[in-house]
């Protein structure tokens, strides 16, 4: 295959996969009958610190979390939202959403899961003194209604159209052990309904979980896993060759090369509901000038980036959405790469003789994350700019986003099984978490789409928002990734777009 070809057949890889895993995959309901046997052992870029899940973010949920903790709702590989602690749903009008509990599940330590385990996890997050940095998430359920045990009513304060796609990622704690233990114990030994239970974690070397056979779903196949932090992604591929390991997370595309090679290894590439992006901080100059945002999509070569850094791992994108995401609009059309224009917009701002500039980015957290971001440095001085480019570990470089510490550029990912328009409200609304960036027309459109029940509507919002994103420059615009991961051949394993490890 030729470099690049993996771009051309993503549309051809996200239906085969759909319809493998629709072919194979058992029924939601069915109960296992064989016991759970044999170790995993899995080899993620980041240590697990705090394994409390209202108080992380994404990254660690979507693959320890998945293991240890069930939502509401669930999202299977075809995209659909499924049931999972809550059996069914309904509007009851406009700002109600009452959710049917699925009765006999229990958590890890026997405490009941009921209506007041969700009444519990969602005030525990929206209380300010708690500081979830889920809040934002769920800042629009104004209160929770315990009809009885197996029922609940989630209040909103205004229509909200994306609820049911936030409660996708949205764990659900036991009230009873979270308060007995308090948060600084619960965060070092967790308990939730998810198909595994905590055993042990030993900081920067491993995580155990072990099968939980009184899961809803019945017991999973395997009987334990360890989690295993290896930051550095030649140390995590050789751990692989070396059988220290049976999966791997984040494999630069040089490295998978290698790795299909190696006797004993799959390789397997799957299209991200996963996009990267520059944030921009526009709060405060250079980058308040929009002349400067626009410039520095000018000055960016994505395609190059995709067919060299990513060797055709990954599509340019156009805008803030991907395709698989609801809202999205094919029209909208965003840069190319034009150096001279990049220069005539820096000189139209003020900086006739170019601009210093820092690009921050982790190292590790995403597909080749530090050469997209040298890469972006070095096309960035072709078009008069003077970048610094600073990488860090994935821990530290996101505590430094909440600090709001970044002073120009910085590179993050948006995904995961949300896959709706208000996904980037957080990151973009000033409203929301917006750190960064204010538009009073942006945060009324996002305020717009998300009040707005009726889908057709809605779509023609998340247009409209599109279109003034790309227009203002809120982000350097770059790409929507192709996950690779890679395997010992002992363990049958599909990947999901959404970066979810779904072990069970």
């Amino acid at each position: 295959m030729k470099r690049g070809a993996v771009t051309g057949i993503f549309p051809v890889l996200l239906v085969a996969l759909g319809l493998l895993v629709a072919l194979l995959a058992p029924p939601a309901g069915r109960l296992r009958a064989a016991e759970p046997r044999g170790e995993l052992r899995v080899a993620i870029p980041w240590t697990p610190e705090n394994l409390d899940p209202t108080m992380n973010l994404a990254s660690i949920r979507a693959a320890v979390g998945q293991s240890l903790f069930d939502s509401l709702v669930g999202r299977d590989r075809d995209s659909k939202i499924v049931p999972e602690l809550a059996e069914s749903w309904r509007l009851v009008n406009d700002t109600t959403w009452q959710f049917k509990l699925r009765r006999g599940v229990v958590f890890h330590d026997g405490e009941p899961f009921n209506a007041e385990a969700v009444r519990f996890t969602v005030e525990r997050v929206l209380d300010p003194g708690q500081k979830s940095p889920n809040r934002a998430n769920i800042a629009e359920i104004a209160r929770v209604e315990i009809v009885d045990d197996a029922r609940v009513n989630l209040v909103t304060a205004r229509p909200y159209a994306a609820l049911l796609n936030r409660l996708i990622d949205f764990p659900i704690l036991p009230p009873r052990y979270t308060a007995e233990k308090g948060n600084q114990a619960f965060a070092l030994r967790p308990v939730g309904t998810g198909p595994f239970r905590f055993v042990s974690l030993v900081k920067d070397e491993q995580l155990v979980v072990e099968a939980f056979d009184r899961h809803w779903r019945g017991a999973p196949a395997i009987q334990r896993i360890v989690f295993k932090p290896i930051p550095e992604p030649f140390t995590r591929a050789a751990a692989l060759r070396n059988g220290e390991v049976d999966l791997i997370t984040t494999v630069p595309p040089t490295l998978a090369r290698e790795l299909e090679r190696a006797p004993g290894v799959k390789v397997q590439r799957v299209p991200s509901t996963w996009l990267i992006y520059l944030g921009l901080n526009a709060l405060k100059k250079p980058l308040s000038d929009v002349r400067v945002r626009q410039a520095l999509n000018y000055a960016s070569d994505v395609d190059m980036i995709v067919r060299t850094v990513l060797e055709g791992n990954g599509r340019r994108l156009e805008g803030p959405f991907t395709p698989a995401m609801f809202g999205y609009d094919g029209s909208v059309k965003g840069y190319r790469r034009d150096p001279a224009r990049a220069r005539a917009l820096l000189a139209d701002a003020g900086y006739p003789d170019g601009l210093e500039i820092t690009l921050d980015a982790p190292a590790g957290r995403y597909q080749g994350d530090k050469e997209i971001a040298e890469a972006l440095g070095g096309q960035w001085q072709k078009a008069g700019f003077q970048p610094k480019v600073r990488t860090a570990e994935w821990g530290a470089y996101f505590k430094r986003y909440l600090g709001k510490e970044f002073p120009d550029a910085y590179l993050l990912g948006l995904g995961g099984p949300m896959q709706d328009g208000d996904e980037l409200y957080n990151l973009v609304s000033s409203k929301g978490r917006g750190l960064y960036y204010k538009n009073d027309r942006i945060d009324a459109l996002f305020d717009l789409g998300r009040s707005t029940l009726d889908p057709a509507a809605r779509r023609r919002v998340y247009a409209d928002l599109q279109r003034a994103m790309v227009e203002d420059a809120a982000w350097v615009f770059l790409l929507q990734q192709v996950d690779i991961y890679a395997t010992r051949d002992r363990l049958t394993w599909t990947p999901r777009p959404d970066q979810w490890l779904q072990l069970r």
